[in-house]
């Protein structure tokens, strides 16, 4: 989120990379914006779904649900351990950016949308700095990564092995409903509440998970990871395809079973490995987008904010009356409207080097709290 002092055009391809992530994952998001999130692998979802729409449904399974929050999460350890060279490997600097992060992503799932990941990632990297990764040997940082990978497969293993059975009631639904278009502080009380089970997730789950893939990132920043893309990428795509096929043939490709599987993350993670690939080869072609999208990337907190934001005041103030009616090709359409819209933001207000709203705030919070532990410390 930051300038790195020597601009490398390897800097301005993550950058860019960030950028489509970022975007993208609202395609992911719109249905936890235009549903309850407790019921938004469902949104829109029915037995009697014309075949096409199932198709859609099983294609968005494959090549876009969890593969840019994996994406996501690469793109922000690699951007820690960069930050971290930046910052002279200073971990106290690294440290307070994150407590602001935390600080930023609580706020965030309190008091707009609990689907909040900045909480998330800001909680797995105070955990890893307090680990001292950024230490450890390339070699150490690899292995550690595929046992944390391991370990985040454990429960999501459980879960698909002896699943609960629990089929979502209409009546509870309809109550999710009228609590997300009702009075704001039952919202704001549902979703504190909501915070125990990110912790639960976070435990046993996103810890390791989201900690192997930054770890992942890590250790690739100080290889040459883009040879190791190309010359794995066809290995990546047949486990990619493999693992991502398998959960969608095991329902008869019905739309049911569409929550935690281990074979998708897998699928999630190497796809992503893929899109960066993909990315790479294709982006040099186009200067003009790698531009837009390098910007995009320079202030994809307050693109990633500002979706949530815009979403939760047009479903749940706006129009009550869409949320958790609209179908899912409607959703992707608006999906697909604030994407274009959020470029044509970025391509007629972004200066260079600017830092938007949200980076302001981001920077001003990691300042203050770098100074209170130094003037603690002294």
């Amino acid at each position: 989120m930051d300038a790195l002092p020597q601009v490398t055009p390897r800097v301005h391809q993550l950058d860019a990379l960030r950028g489509v992530a970022v975007l993208m994952i609202l395609f992911a998001n719109i249905f936890a914006f235009g549903y309850p999130l407790e019921i938004a692998e469902q949104a829109g979802l029915s037995e009697s779904m014309s075949l096409l729409s199932k198709l859609q449904h099983q294609l968005y399974q494959l090549f876009v649900r969890g593969k840019f929050i994996s994406l996501l999460t690469l793109l922000f350890g690699a951007s820690l351990y960069l930050l971290w060279q930046q910052s002279q490997m200073s971990e106290n600097r690294l440290k307070a950016r994150m407590s602001a992060l935390l600080l930023i992503g609580f706020c965030h799932a309190v008091f707009v949308w609990y689907g909040d990941v900045l909480l998330m990632y800001a909680a797995v990297a105070s955990a890893l700095l307090w680990q001292r990764v950024l230490h450890w040997t390339p070699e150490h940082q690899l292995r550690y990564a595929r046992h944390y990978l391991a370990a985040g497969l454990v429960l999501p293993a459980l879960v698909w092995l002896f699943p609960a059975g629990q089929v979502a009631d209409q009546a509870d639904t309809a109550k999710l409903i009228a609590l997300y278009t009702g009075p704001y502080h039952d919202q704001l009380w549902h979703q504190t509440k909501y915070l125990a089970l990110v912790a639960f997730d976070l435990l046993f789950v996103s810890y390791w998970w989201f900690g192997g893939i930054m770890l992942l990132a890590m250790w690739a920043m100080q290889s040459d990871w883009q040879q190791l893309l190309k010359t794995h990428f066809v290995t990546l795509l047949l486990i990619a395809l493999g693992s991502g096929l398998l959960p969608i043939l095991g329902t008869g490709f019905n739309v049911a079973g569409t929550g935690l599987h281990p074979l998708r993350m897998i699928s999630d993670l190497c796809f992503a490995l893929i899109y960066i690939r993909l990315f790479l080869s294709v982006i040099p072609l186009f200067p003009e987008l790698l531009n837009l999208l390098r910007r995009c990337g320079r202030c994809s907190l307050s693109l990633y904010l500002w979706q949530s934001v815009a979403m939760v005041l047009l479903f749940r103030w706006v129009y009550p009356e869409l949320f958790g009616m609209l179908g899912r090709g409607s959703l992707t359409t608006i999906a697909l409207i604030v994407i274009m819209l959020q470029l044509l933001c970025v391509q007629y207000f972004y200066k260079t080097s600017q830092l938007w709203w949200f980076e302001q705030l981001y920077r001003w919070l990691s300042l203050k709290l770098e100074r209170k532990t130094q003037d603690t410390a002294a």
